[in-house]
């Protein structure tokens, strides 16, 4: 898919999707009723994967997580 990022429609259109279906690793925690390591914890074992993850090491690294996953993870994981 093409994206013409110089459209400010378009632009616009890619800013809102983003804010509305992408969360960050705390943001997602919150929605997942985790704290954060549980959270990364829950990340590691591969029962949440990221929608988005740079190729960054460390802080570096950025994950984002799809709103929709996050909510149906919140509703069947374990208690």
């Amino acid at each position: 898919m093409k994206i013409d990022t110089n459209n400010p429609t378009e632009r616009t259109a890619i800013q809102q999707w983003i804010t509305d279906n992408l969360l960050s690793t705390e943001d997602a925690a919150k929605i997942t009723g985790q704290t954060i390591n549980a959270f990364r914890q829950s990340v590691k074992l591969r029962l949440v994967e990221p929608f988005f993850e740079s190729e960054g090491k460390g802080p570096a690294k950025v994950r984002l997580y799809l709103k929709a996953d996050m909510e149906n993870y919140a509703k069947n994981k374990r208690k």
